[in-house]
C-alpha cells in the first residue's frame, strides 16, 4: 500500500507541509508514517476528514513551490495563477493525478478521472 493510501493523503505531503499550510495537528492531520530522504527522517501527514478538501486547502495556501522557488513535488508544479483558475472539480482531477503518481489505489473512487492524462 502506498504512503498516500496509508495516510489518507493523496499528495503524500509531509507534516512540515501541513504545518506550513496552517493545518491543525489533531484536527486536520496527525503524524503519519516516517520515511527518509538523504540523512533526514520526515513524516507523512495522516489526514483526518476529507482528503481532497484538505489537499486543496494546502495547495491553495502554499502552492506548488517553496518560498525559495523549489518545487514541492518532482512530478508536478503549477503556477499559482493556473491553480487558482481551476474549478473545484479540476483541482480534484489534478490531485487525482498526483495521487496516481504517488502510487495510490485505495481512494480511486474519489477521483472519477483517475488514470486519464
Amino acid at each position: 500500500m502506498s504512503r498516500a493510501d496509508q495516510n489518507n493523503n493523496p499528495a503524500a505531503f509531509t507534516t512540515d507541509v501541513a504545518e506550513e499550510a496552517a493545518l491543525v495537528l489533531g484536527t486536520d492531520y496527525v503524524q503519519g508514517d516516517p520515511f527518509t530522504a538523504g540523512p533526514r527522517t520526515y513524516y507523512t501527514a495522516k489526514l483526518l476528514g476529507d482528503p481532497i478538501a484538505t489537499t486543496i486547502r494546502v495547495i491553495d495556501k502554499i502552492g506548488y513551490k517553496t518560498r525559495t522557488g523549489v518545487e514541492r513535488w518532482s512530478y508536478i508544479s503549477l503556477p499559482d495563477f493556473v491553480w487558482n483558475a481551476l474549478t473545484p472539480d479540476r483541482k480534484r482531477d489534478v490531485i487525482g493525478y498526483m495521487y496516481m503518481y504517488e502510487g495510490g489505489v485505495a481512494m480511486r473512487s474519489l477521483f472519477p478521472n483517475y488514470g486519464q492524462q
